[in-house]
């Protein structure tokens, strides 16, 4: 996980970084232990299905963290539902949010493609959550991990919109090459001014559109 310590590298309380596409659950796994053995409360919010445990372990294992210490020190929650992320966020994570935290957020856009929820709704919820996320960032350091999209989704280019709130956008690729999992970090797009919603904004600035891009 070279490459994803290079990105992790500048990530302090106030900086965002989005990384979407394949084989999160490593990197999921691998962000939580380099947290941990920097010392940073890490906070793990699962709306992928995406956290796995053992992973976890075996990453701080490998650098040189004790199991217990990991499994400890990093505080994982779930939400099954858009409605239930954003309580979550809102309610839950307030009284536990130490500054200086890492928060991993995994599929920060899925939930919002469920159909069973109406449009408008999905994305009154989404530009709560951007603005929820904005808040958090201002203390902590902030990760979001996306999975590409099924192909039979929908687009309605919801990450376009977290824009305003992450620093860098970066494509997981398939690759045998382990130095080549990631491209480069790509800055984040410019944002217009803040519109009235504590800090976010309704649209971000557009950046071309890749196959599953979420």
């Amino acid at each position: 996980m070279k490459a994803l310590s290079h990105y992790l590298a500048p990530l302090q309380p106030g900086r965002g970084v989005f990384l979407w596409g394949g084989r999160l659950r490593a990197l999921a796994a691998a962000a939580a232990a380099w947290g941990v053995a920097r010392r940073a409360p890490v906070l793990v919010v699962d709306a992928a299905n995406r956290f796995d445990p053992y992973l976890l372990v075996r990453e701080a294992a490998g650098r040189g963290l004790a199991p217990r210490e990991a499994l400890t020190r990093v505080q994982v929650a779930r939400a099954f539902t858009s409605h239930q992320l954003v309580r979550l966020l809102a309610e839950t994570f307030p009284p536990i949010l130490a500054p200086g935290s890492l928060v991993l957020l995994l599929g920060p856009v899925s939930l919002f493609y469920d159909e069973q929820v109406p449009l408008g709704e999905r994305r009154r919820l989404f530009q709560d959550l951007v603005s929820l996320l904005a808040r958090i960032k201002t203390a902590s350091a902030l990760l979001l991990l996306q999975p590409l999209l099924p192909r039979a989704a929908g687009n309605r280019h919801f990450g376009r919109l977290l824009a305003p709130v992450m620093d860098y956008f970066i494509r997981v690729e398939h690759r045998p090459d382990p130095d080549q999992r990631t491209r480069p970090a790509t800055p984040a797009v410019p944002a217009r001014p803040p519109a009235n919603r504590g800090g976010g904004r309704d649209h971000a600035a557009p950046f071309p559109p890749q196959r599953g891009e979420p």
